[in-house]
């Protein structure tokens, strides 16, 4: 199992690969660690998250955001070009190239578990019996964030 994680105490960016068990995660930039309370090495078998211990996880592709919008405008503006010069099959035939492509890359790129509180990424097995995205759980995790921030701001000290 892979695990992609930012420490929550500096907000350093940090990576773990394991494939034997371990009982402890840790940041290496400031020393902060966490029990693992699931020793189990298969992403699968996770039913909260090894950060922050959250039971609210999420399932996506394993893929760069920005390397999908870049492929999403990369197809936007080749078909436009051939619409412009008047060439509708070849705008066409570029956008269902594009999409053809991208059923392709979904079809064999892995899943990855996403935790909504703290954004730390588990992959490794089957996820397939993971949720999808909601949008619900989402926002009741965001509103959470900015009331913690909004309360740390009117605490004294």
């Amino acid at each position: 199992m892979k695990l992609q994680f930012r420490c929550p105490h500096c907000d350093a960016q940090n990576f773990r690969h394991r494939s034997e068990e371990f009982h402890r995660i840790n940041c290496e930039s400031c020393g902060w660690e966490r029990p693992v309370t699931q020793p189990s090495a298969d992403a699968s078998q996770l039913s909260e998250c090894l950060v922050c211990g959250n039971h609210d996880l999420w399932r996506q592709k394993d893929f760069p955001q920005s390397i999908g919008l870049t492929f999403v405008a990369a197809g936007a503006t080749l078909s436009s070009i051939a619409w412009y010069y008047h060439r509708p099959v070849w705008a066409l035939g570029i956008l269902l190239a594009f999409a053809a492509a991208d059923l392709v890359l979904f079809a064999i790129m892995p899943d990855v578990l996403v935790c909504y509180r703290c954004g730390a990424r588990h992959s490794g097995g089957d996820l397939s019996e993971h949720p999808t995205f909601d949008h619900e759980t989402a926002e009741k995790y965001r509103q959470q964030k900015l009331r913690l921030e909004e309360a740390a701001k009117s605490s004294p000290g």
